[in-house]
């Protein structure tokens, strides 16, 4: 693994955060018991890091964590990184070991308008395996500077 730029994390938090700039990803780990505020509380500090970029593709860890969340937490989440300045344009690779937290990040892909572009593993070496086939291609729904999708314009170069 190269150097990361930025590695957030503080006493009595549950997540962290580090920007890998070189690899043009954000990881995000969670451990213990997770609720709606450890969650923003990472999100929020992530995107006001002069390091974040929106582009940047997302590995969320959950493998450690026990999720407290109801979905009405999860809606609320949803639409925290619906916000533009948290809204990710990247692919975000999401690790879920078990079939509550696969439920409770499947909601929150959908109510986020992000399930084109997400994709749940059951481990952290497959969702980065996943990330790095990836890591050049363009997720589809998004608009380049020119106004044209990326996807399609990514369809007429192949």
């Amino acid at each position: 693994m190269k150097l990361l730029t930025t590695d957030y994390s503080s006493l009595g938090t549950v997540g962290h955060y580090r920007i890998d700039a070189d690899r043009r990803m954000r990881i995000e780990e969670y451990q213990g018991k997770t609720g709606l505020a450890d969650l923003k509380s990472v999100i929020s500090s992530m995107a006001s890091d002069p390091c974040w970029s929106a582009d940047f593709h997302g590995l969320i860890d959950f493998s450690e964590a026990e999720l407290d969340l109801a979905a009405n937490d999860v809606l609320r989440l949803a639409l925290v990184l619906r916000h533009e300045e948290n809204r990710s344009r990247g692919w975000l690779a999401y690790v879920a070991p078990n079939s509550t937290i696969y439920g409770i990040v499947r909601m929150l892909g959908y109510w986020s308008r992000n399930t084109d572009r997400m994709r749940i593993f059951q481990s952290r070496d497959e969702a980065e395996r996943w990330l790095e086939l990836n890591v050049d291609q363009v997720p589809p729904g998004f608009i380049n500077e020119d106004g044209i999708e990326a996807v399609a314009a990514l369809r007429n170069v192949i």
